[in-house]
């Protein structure tokens, strides 16, 4: 893959932003020629049924001018849903760019999150696996996801089971 030319990072806040940065970061070692535009949204989940049940837009600007010219790839931490990563390409999409891809560094629960371009790591984790354990779920904090507001600045990721 031959990375030349212009691209423009979306980084989904605040949980992205170590892997967006270290991701940059390593890009620019790689390819000191490469001319990469960040830009950071924040997307909020909203109650419903259940908590996080759907995206609305809270913060950051995208220019649909400036974007549609050059491809995007979209960050985030974590694709638990795959909503937030849905909503997200549709609404870049929408401004008329052509060429939209995703970064994600943990996936939860394999491809049942939705779709990624480029993975770190997939934990694949089963909630038919996790019942008989007595769990529902595992929270990850640290690395830029925390933990009720905290433990974003660690720079390792830890888990709390969710019983």
């Amino acid at each position: 893959m031959l990375l030349v030319g212009c691209y423009n990072l979306i980084s989904v806040m605040e949980g992205a932003k170590p892997f967006a940065r270290d991701l940059v970061a390593n890009l620019k070692k790689i390819a000191p020629e490469l001319e990469i535009k960040a830009h950071e949204v924040r997307i909020k989940g909203t109650d419903g049924k259940s908590p996080l049940e759907t995206r609305e837009w809270q913060s950051g600007s995208l220019d649909g001018a400036g974007l549609s010219k050059t491809p995007v790839l979209i960050v985030d931490d974590l694709v638990d849903s795959g909503k937030t990563l849905l909503m997200l390409k549709e609404k870049v999409i929408a401004l008329g760019v052509a060429e939209v891809k995703t970064a994600v560094l943990i996936r939860k629960f394999g491809a049942a999150s939705g779709p990624v371009d480029f993975l770190g790591f997939d934990l694949n984790l089963n909630h038919a696996t996790l019942a008989p354990k007595g769990l529902k779920d595992y929270w990850l904090f640290g690395y830029g996801m925390d933990l009720d507001g905290r433990y974003r600045e660690l720079d390792y990721i830890g888990w709390v089971e969710i019983r």
